[in-house]
């Protein structure tokens, strides 16, 4: 994460919180920071699939408690998928 990311994150209880509020209450260029979403990501199906599982590791419900995670965890699907569909 960027060193704005990081500083962020203390205002959290922990960076999965960040990182579902990020998903859920932000968009557009916000969104892009908190969650490093580049164009890369668009351009390199390999490079989002590794973003997307980076992220499934810190937010899948099985793995924390948040009452949100499962929300959060579907909105990270809906951005991959876009992804999916600019990606070579």
């Amino acid at each position: 994460m960027k060193k704005n990311t990081d500083e962020l994150i203390g205002f959290f209880r922990d960076e999965q919180s960040m990182l579902i509020f990020a998903l859920l209450y932000t968009d557009m260029e916000l969104r892009e920071k908190l969650l490093d979403i580049t164009e890369e990501l668009y351009e390199s199906e390999k490079k989002a699939k590794k973003w997307r599982a980076k992220l499934i590791k810190k937010l899948h419900p099985d793995h924390h408690s948040h009452p949100n995670a499962t929300d959060a965890v579907a909105k990270l699907n809906s951005i991959y998928e876009r992804m999916g569909y600019h990606a070579e």
